[in-house]
């Protein structure tokens, strides 16, 4: 009788295992297909517009100067600027779709010891339906990459705690470094999970030492940014809104989208009905890091313009781990996974993907058939004035060079139209990036000179073309 039963359940786990992938599978399928339709026509960004001149730099020194006086860290523009993709928009945003695919998958690809096949597919899951993945997949921008080594850090963390070896404490480490040479608010990911692998191991963790030499890398690329990120911090640049009890709500459910809280509700009440499913330690470890790294991140945001919700992209792999590692037994994750994914698709159908960043793409489309031999242009905001020379005239032109025409730009750091419509003067075409209350000014701009008017830009040819 004990052998039937056996039997019997484990045909009916099975079945469920089945279900949870054709269903993970069905919902991938969908969201992809939606975002490749949703993310047709989308303008560059302010901040992929810098990433696309960073990485056409065709000079290696070049390269490092505008890298170096980016704030972010530089893997992510050293492998874009090693791939021939800066031509168009879609090449520049190619790399993002792979990571977070790639990102997504790795849970299927690298188990965690002592993970159930269907925890491991319903974390991939969870990973890619993660909203915030919808406009990383499609932005040149590194987050979809840090998303990328986190998931690896997480999972090399993991399998380091079950099995605490030198190799697998250089393949922590190694994921850490990557981490880290994407974003710098990666740190306290590392930070959490090495204290609590020395408190874990104990005196197990010394003979691990030599795996901490790759740390030094990343140490040392920090330490020789740091003048530029403090330069940031302390600027007109900086305008990141300080954390406090009014937007707390949305920094603490990031890591897990928009509905974490109920889907965290469903995995602690499926455990609370049946707890004979054991908890691998490596991945309740793990999870319990992220954890404590976004309480560092919060509490060092806590009321200083310091750090943006998508700056907790790190800690995201290991809090949707931790909803799946308590979650107990398949039909508790096939739930978990059935909400996500109505929710990820409904995004995706019903809500249009609308990145609602500054853009100079439009304007600069529109000024591109006239073939100006100079440009002036703004971007509206007191911070430009912290761009360098080089920096100013390599961002104007290169939408412009990347269409073929040469035309020599000059940014002047004004916050009102009409300054740089006097700057222009007749020769010059104009591009205005600004904020909407600076909206009724550039209508009647453009009326009066004939421009190309969008919310928040104003394209004008030059004067001798306006007029014909």
């Amino acid at each position: 009788m004990d052998a039937t039963a056996g039997t019997l359940r484990t045909r009916r786990e099975d079945r469920l295992e089945i279900a949870i992938a054709a269903l993970a599978f069905l919902a991938v399928v969908a969201t992809f297909a939606l975002r490749v339709i949703a993310a047709r026509n989308q303008p560059l960004t302010m901040d992929e517009t810098f990433t696309g001149m960073i990485v056409s730099q065709h000079s290696l020194a070049d390269f490092i100067r505008e890298a170096r006086r980016d704030i972010a860290a530089p893997l992510y523009y050293s492998l874009m600027w090693l791939l021939p993709l800066n031509d168009s928009d879609f090449a520049m945003r190619l790399p993002s779709w792979a990571f977070m695919i790639i990102g997504s998958a790795l849970p299927l690809m690298w188990r965690i010891p002592g993970q159930s096949r269907s925890a491991a597919i319903g974390w991939a899951a969870l990973l890619y339906l993660w909203l915030p993945g919808t406009i990383f997949s499609v932005q040149a921008r590194p987050y979809a990459l840090l998303f990328l080594v986190a998931t690896a850090q997480t999972i090399a963390f993991a399998r380091l705690i079950e099995v605490p070896t030198l190799r697998r404490a250089f393949s922590w480490t190694a994921c850490s470094s990557l981490t880290l040479l994407t974003h710098y608010f990666a740190a306290p990911l590392a930070l959490a999970q090495g204290l609590i692998l020395l408190a874990v191991l104990g005196k197990r963790a010394l003979p691990l030492w030599p795996s901490l030499l790759l740390v030094l890398i990343p140490t040392i690329e920090t330490i020789t940014h740091y003048r530029q990120l403090a330069f940031f911090a302390t600027s007109d640049a900086n305008w990141l809104p300080p954390i406090t009890f009014a937007n707390l709500h949305d920094y603490l459910s990031y890591g897990l989208g928009t509905l974490g809280p109920v889907l965290l509700l469903i995995a602690l009440g499926s455990r609370y009905f049946d707890r004979s499913e054991a908890i691998p330690r490596g991945a309740a470890l793990a999870s319990i890091a992220g954890a404590v790294a976004l309480g560092i991140l919060i509490l060092a945001g806590w009321h200083r313009s310091l750090l943006v919700d998508r700056y907790l992209t790190a800690c995201a792999p290991a809090l949707m781990l931790a909803v799946i590692t308590v979650a107990a037994g398949i039909g508790a994750r096939i739930l978990i996974v059935a909400v996500a994914s109505a929710l990820a698709i409904y995004a995706a159908a019903g809500v249009p993907l609308r990145i609602r960043e500054q853009s100079m793409e439009w304007s600069a489309e529109k000024i591109i058939p006239f073939r100006p031999a100079h440009l002036v242009y703004s971007l509206g905001y007191s911070g430009q004035q912290g761009l360098k020379p080089e920096t100013r005239r390599e961002l104007g032109e290169f939408l412009f060079r990347r269409a073929g025409v040469t035309a020599q730009a000059r940014m002047v750091t004004t916050l009102d139209g009409r300054e740089l419509i006097r700057a222009a003067g007749d020769d010059a075409a104009v591009i205005w990036v600004f904020y909407p209350r600076w909206q009724p000014l550039a209508n009647a701009i453009a009326r009066e000179r004939h421009c190309f008017i969008a919310p928040r830009q104003l394209a004008c040819p030059p004067l001798h073309f306006a007029k014909r």
